[in-house]
């Protein structure tokens, strides 16, 4: 679950990304659930087992992830002829501690699982009748905890420290080149877009921490968060070799109803993007702003 980020000038043209979820009953032990985020359709059952007494609950959530768009011709891509899938597994565990009376503390586990096969074509001989294809298979692995903890009394503030570990091992396609036709009988000459090397894969690991707080009182929440991404080298398996980024944000939440959807919020952050080792296109030190609308989403819920 990452935002797309657009590198603006003092908060200028920030970029607003939505997500929702939906989930339906059909048993007492397992739901339907579909959710979209950042362009993506992820949907599946989720199967729960809950211990009321002893506040345990386990959940196990196979699903599906689809694009909702073909990057190159922006039409509907979720039959099953797509080429981008991945499918997920997910297993999480969480330890509710809170008593009749007194503080609430809650502990969450997720681990999850990614695999996807696509497959890239490509012409590395610049001539559109002379297509290559090969089929590559992305993987990954998430670890994620998420804790909640508050006094237990009204207008108490609540705090939820949030600790992700992400290893990504993706293929991407290479950028489209112009190439220059043979010119048709009548002399003219024309160009073509068309990607003439093979897919690439670089390897990343990428550990966050966010500290949720909500005051207790108000329609806002403030969400202090750092991540450090690793990027290894192109073919490697290893993502320490590359590329190093830490990047900063300090998002505020408006929360327009507290009352009857507080899964529905708005944040604004600004952020601080350092490269600390390697070469990008970026530079050194990249700032700006992001806008998030979120809905159905968990209270305090962020990585």
């Amino acid at each position: 679950m990452r935002q797309i980020y657009f590198y603006s000038v003092l908060l200028l043209c920030p970029l607003m990304t939505l997500a929702q979820e939906v989930k339906l009953k059909v048993s007492p032990y397992v739901n339907a659930t579909t959710s979209i985020k950042e362009g993506l359709i992820e949907a599946g059952p989720e199967l729960s087992w809950e211990k009321i007494q002893s506040g345990k609950t386990f959940t196990l959530r196979p699903s599906i992830r689809l694009p909702l768009t073909n990057e190159a011709e922006n039409v509907l891509q979720i039959d099953r002829f797509t080429s981008t899938w991945k499918s997920v597994l997910a297993a999480q565990f969480t330890k509710d501690n809170t008593q009749e009376s007194g503080g609430i503390s809650r502990h969450s586990f997720t681990g999850q699982f990614e695999y996807g096969h696509d497959n890239f074509k490509y012409y590395p001989s610049a001539n559109p009748n002379a297509e290559v294809s090969n089929g590559a298979d992305s993987y990954a692995f998430e670890v994620k905890y998420a804790g909640f903890f508050s006094k237990g009394q009204s207008g108490a503030p609540q705090f939820s420290p949030q600790f992700r570990l992400r290893y990504a091992y993706n293929w991407n396609a290479a950028s489209e080149v112009s190439v220059i036709n043979t010119p048709n009988p009548g002399g003219f000459v024309t160009t073509s877009d068309i990607i003439v090397d093979p897919p690439s894969v670089q390897p990343v690991f990428s550990p966050a921490f966010s500290l949720q707080i909500y005051p207790g009182k108000g329609n806002f929440s403030y969400s202090p968060t750092i991540y450090y991404d690793f990027t290894g080298n192109i073919g490697d398996n290893g993502p320490f070799g590359n590329l190093n980024r830490l990047r900063l944000e300090t998002w505020i939440f408006f929360y327009p109803s507290l009352t009857d959807s507080p899964n529905v919020k708005i944040g604004i952050s600004p952020f601080l993007s350092l490269r600390t080792k390697g070469q990008d296109s970026f530079n050194k030190a990249e700032y700006g702003g992001m806008i998030t609308v979120k809905f159905g989403t968990s209270f305090l819920q962020f990585l």
